[in-house]
């Protein structure tokens, strides 16, 4: 297989690349989100962006993951059950609707017990994108975001994970509680305020209790208002770091795949709870990973 396309839709945003033999040729680095299109126009949407790219005779495939495949998405993608890898979620690769040779990736679940259920779907592509990239087969992920992921692959296959609401907590704080009224959220990252913050998660106070010290600190302290939410931001990822080591107390590296915002401080916050952490790229990763479930999904279908 020479040229693909990689497309990653969301709630917010389409970005596309035009990958062949591993290297970006060219890309689409911002479009509407799932949220603002149509589902009936979604492969309109779709086609019309990919449109040059796809004008010769033998167009490109496409290959979509993460939200595009959730249950109000283009498609509905099936979910397996864990453990997982590579070969398993190319045999379930799905069939976008209305668009020529454009698939959608699985994601995946964990069934904890009868009651506890954790689900996946996009981070999965980071995952053994990452490994592929590092020449991994074992390894403990950090991926961050709105939702927050920690991951445990053993032998090449994802075995376990766990999501933490970390970011979508975040904005939900700053921007619909009472730190809305005092926080500058268009300031700048403070290192300081955010190692405060991940003091006061190593507390014994309690999450809920731990975020109102933000507007307290802002009232009595020494909390200005251009400093909470990096404060806000430290006892948030320092409480998903906590309750993370305590469920891997004997890991020492975490592979730590995301965004540039986000991997400055996941990486304070990981080593304040004894963890090394080694960075990856997100989007090299996703590249990766997606290239490697389409090889193999050409490959079952040859």
């Amino acid at each position: 297989m020479d040229e693909v396309i990689v497309v990653d839709w969301g709630t917010t945003s389409f970005r596309a690349w035009l990958v062949a033999s591993g290297e970006v040729k060219d890309e689409i680095p911002s479009g509407t989100g799932m949220r603002d299109t149509a589902r009936e126009d979604f492969p309109r949407y779709c086609g019309a962006q990919l449109a040059r790219w796809r004008g010769g005779a033998e167009p490109p495939p496409v290959y979509m993951a993460g939200m595009v495949g959730a249950p109000q998405g283009w498609q509905a993608a099936p979910q397996p059950v864990l453990p997982v890898g590579l070969d398993d979620l190319a045999a379930r690769v799905v069939a976008a609707e209305g668009l020529p040779d454009a698939w959608i990736v699985p994601g995946c679940r964990v069934q904890k017990s009868d009651a506890e259920i954790d689900v996946m779907r996009g981070e999965e592509v980071q995952i053994f994108g990452a490994l592929d990239l590092l020449k991994r087969d074992d390894a403990l992920f950090c991926l961050p975001g709105t939702h927050s992921k920690w991951a445990q692959v053993r032998g090449r296959k994802l075995v376990h994970f766990t999501t933490s609401m970390t970011g979508e907590v975040y904005e939900a704080m700053l921007g619909h509680t009472i730190l809305a009224k005092t926080a500058d959220r268009a300031a700048p990252f403070d290192e300081a305020a955010f190692r405060k913050g991940l003091a006061q998660a190593a507390s014994a106070d309690g999450l809920l209790h731990q975020m109102f010290a933000a507007r307290c600190r802002t009232l009595y302290g020494d909390m200005k208002p251009e400093l909470t939410p990096s404060f806000l931001s430290g006892i948030l990822i320092g409480a998903e770091v906590k309750a993370m080591r305590g469920l891997y107390p004997e890991a020492k590296e975490v592979l730590l795949c995301g965004s540039d915002a986000l991997r400055g401080p996941y990486g304070i916050a990981l080593a304040a709870a004894g963890f090394a952490a080694t960075a990856v790229s997100a989007k090299a990763a996703s590249l990766a990973g997606i290239g490697a479930i389409a090889a193999r999904h050409r490959a079952r279908a040859a």
